[in-house]
C-alpha cells in the first residue's frame, strides 16, 4: 500500500536544510546585481536563486534578487496556507504573471506540493487566450482558479457571452492574487462562479507576505518578516524597513479575526500612488470599491483610477439593468462623497461593453 507523506514533513526537511539564521538572509532588493550578497548572514555565502524585476513609483524598472533561503521560505508559508484549500483531487489553473516575476513560478511549485494538478496559463493571452481557457476548464474539469479579481470577472463575463453559466462550471475555489479588492467585490465574484473566494498577499520582492487563515483574513508572515505601516493603523507597508509602495491597514494581533493567530491581520488597499487624501487620512480605490458594491445590481467588474484629484470609477451592470445606469452612477457618486469625503466621477456601463469602456 502506498502512503502519502504529509506536506508539513516535506517542509520540515526543507527547513532543516536551511542552516544558520534565515532571518537575516533576505533578498537583495533593488541592487541590480545578482552577485550582490550584502544581506548574507555572517560566515555564509548567500547565492541568488531567483531574479525578477518590478516597476517603482516613478515608472522605472528595478531589479530584484531573492536568495535560495527566502525563496523556499516563501513557498513553505504559501503551501501550508493553500494546503487548507486545495488537495489531490483539485485541478488548478494558474493565471498569474510568469515573466520576470516570482509569483508564477512559486504558485506552480506550491500547487504541486499540495498534491494538486496545475495548468499554467499565465496572463499574456497569446498561447492561451480566454476562449481557450474556458475550453480547458471544461475539458479537464478545473476546480480552482488562481488569478486577479479582474481576470475572474472578465472570464465569467466571456463565459456568459458565449451562452455558458459560470456557476455551473466545475470551479469551486477562486484564489485572488495581485490586485487589492474589497470583500464585497470578492463575494460578488464568488457568487458569479458559485465558488469560495480567498486572497493571498505579496509584493514583487516578497511573493508571500500574508496568507489567509480559515476565516479568510490575511495574516502577516511575521516569523520571517518585520512589517510596519507608515502611519497607524493605515499607511505605506514597510517590509524589513523597505518601502513597498503599497497602502495597507495593519491590525493588532488578536483583533478582527476569530482564528486566534498571533500574527497581525493585513488588509491590502492598493498602491499608494492610487490613493487620495481624505478628511481622516488616505483613501484608496478599495475604500471606493466597498461603497460601490453596496449596489446589488453591479457585476464583479470594477475599475478605479486617480485623475485631477478625483477618483474616476467605472462599474458594470447586466443588459437588463443598463437603462438605469445613469441614476445608479449618480447614487454611487453621492454615496462615495458622503462616506469618504472625496470627489468621484462614476460611469456605469453594460457588462458586454466592458472591454471597450475601459480600454
Amino acid at each position: 500500500m502506498t502512503t502519502t507523506t504529509p506536506i508539513a514533513t516535506h517542509y520540515e526537511q526543507f527547513l532543516h536544510l536551511l542552516s544558520g539564521d534565515t532571518e537575516d538572509s533576505g533578498a537583495t532588493r533593488g541592487t541590480g546585481d545578482p552577485r550582490d550578497t550584502r544581506d548574507a548572514a555572517p560566515g555564509r555565502d548567500v547565492l541568488p536563486a531567483r531574479y525578477g524585476e518590478r516597476i517603482d513609483a516613478s515608472g522605472a524598472t528595478q531589479a530584484i534578487v531573492m536568495s535560495r533561503d527566502e525563496w523556499i521560505l516563501n513557498q513553505i508559508d504559501l503551501t501550508l496556507a493553500l494546503g487548507r484549500l486545495l488537495g489531490e483531487d483539485d485541478v488548478v489553473v494558474s493565471a498569474v504573471p510568469y515573466e520576470l516575476s516570482f509569483i508564477g513560478a512559486e504558485m506552480d511549485r506550491v500547487i504541486e506540493m499540495v498534491g494538486a494538478s496545475v495548468i499554467s496559463v499565465g496572463t499574456s493571452r497569446t498561447i492561451c487566450p480566454m476562449e481557450r481557457l474556458l475550453a480547458l476548464i471544461e475539458q479537464y474539469q478545473v476546480t480552482a482558479l488562481v488569478c486577479a479579481p479582474s481576470f475572474a470577472a472578465e472570464l465569467a463575463s466571456l463565459a456568459l457571452a458565449r451562452g455558458q453559466r459560470p456557476q455551473d462550471s466545475t470551479i469551486r475555489t477562486v484564489v485572488c492574487v495581485g490586485e487589492a479588492s474589497s470583500t464585497e467585490r470578492l463575494d460578488r465574484i464568488g457568487a458569479t462562479w458559485a465558488a469560495t473566494t480567498t486572497t493571498l498577499y505579496g509584493t514583487p520582492a516578497t511573493p508571500t507576505a500574508a496568507v489567509p487563515c480559515e476565516h479568510g483574513a490575511l495574516h502577516l508572515c511575521e516569523h520571517r518578516l518585520r512589517a510596519e505601516a507608515d502611519g497607524h493603523p493605515r499607511g505605506e507597508l514597510l517590509l524589513d524597513g523597505s518601502p513597498t509602495g503599497e497602502l495597507v491597514e495593519l491590525r493588532a494581533a488578536g483583533s478582527g479575526c476569530d482564528c486566534g493567530s498571533a500574527n497581525r491581520v493585513l488588509v491590502p488597499l492598493g498602491s499608494t500612488a492610487a490613493a487620495l487624501p481624505g478628511p481622516h487620512g488616505l483613501i484608496s480605490a478599495v475604500d471606493v470599491e466597498r461603497i460601490a458594491f453596496r449596489q446589488t445590481a453591479l457585476t464583479p467588474h470594477f475599475a478605479c483610477t486617480v485623475q485631477d484629484g478625483a477618483f474616476h470609477v467605472t462599474c458594470a451592470v447586466t443588459e437588463a439593468e443598463a437603462p438605469a445606469g445613469g441614476a445608479l452612477a449618480q447614487a454611487i457618486r453621492g454615496e462615495i462623497g458622503d462616506a469618504l469625503g472625496v470627489a468621484a466621477e462614476v460611469t456605469v456601463v453594460d457588462a458586454k461593453d466592458w472591454s471597450t469602456a475601459t480600454s
